[in-house]
């Protein structure tokens, strides 16, 4: 993915306050894609660096409150990066990928892939394709998962979760104080 980065010059900039049809619109006329439909109200965008300011300008006057350019490498979940995509499936093809003993939700499709062959094609996919991460959680919660635990520094994806449904119980593991906090959150 760094190399796809090295050859094109990328970007992309999340757009607050704006509803998924709008920013479909946005970014047909400024020929960037939809890559993350993160939570209700907050979505990013993805694409050649010029291309994302005039998508941003276009949010703004479409009605969004904020239309930022984030400090990322490279437009991630676009086009630009399929040139990552054979030489992650030749990775994957040496790997052994095992069935999971728990469903995996695909942010692709936003459904449960259980063979390896179908988690293998959807991390495949998952380079250029934009990330369902509002409807994989909506397809959680209807399975009734109520209580979800984000690993890794910071809390965004659990402020996307209370966007999503308020009711969730949400734990965060960053450290070794957080991840003890969990484990007694958890045993109770």
């Amino acid at each position: 993915m760094q190399e796809a980065c090295d050859v094109t010059k990328g970007g992309m900039a999340a757009v607050i306050g704006l509803d998924e049809a709008p920013t479909r619109e946005v970014c047909a006329a400024a020929g960037v894609v939809l890559a993350n439909l993160n939570c209700p109200g907050q979505l990013v965008i993805s694409g050649e660096e010029e291309k994302i300011i005039a998508a941003c300008d276009l949010a703004k006057a479409k009605g969004a409150r904020r239309a930022i350019p984030l400090p990322v490498a490279g437009a991630y979940h676009s086009p630009l990066m399929a040139s990552a995509q054979p030489k992650l499936a030749a990775e994957l093809a040496t790997a052994k990928i095992s069935a999971p003993a728990v469903p995996v939700i695909s942010n692709v499709t936003a459904q449960a892939h259980g063979a390896p062959a179908e988690i293998s094609a959807r991390l495949v996919e998952q380079v250029c394709a934009s990330v369902r991460w509002e409807e994989s959680m909506r397809a959680l919660l209807a399975q009734g998962y109520t209580r979800f635990i984000e690993l890794g520094p910071g809390t965004a994806l659990s402020g996307f979760m209370k966007r999503i449904d308020k009711n969730v119980q949400m734990l965060n593991v960053a450290d070794a104080a957080s991840l003890e906090a969990t484990v007694k959150a958890l045993s109770i």
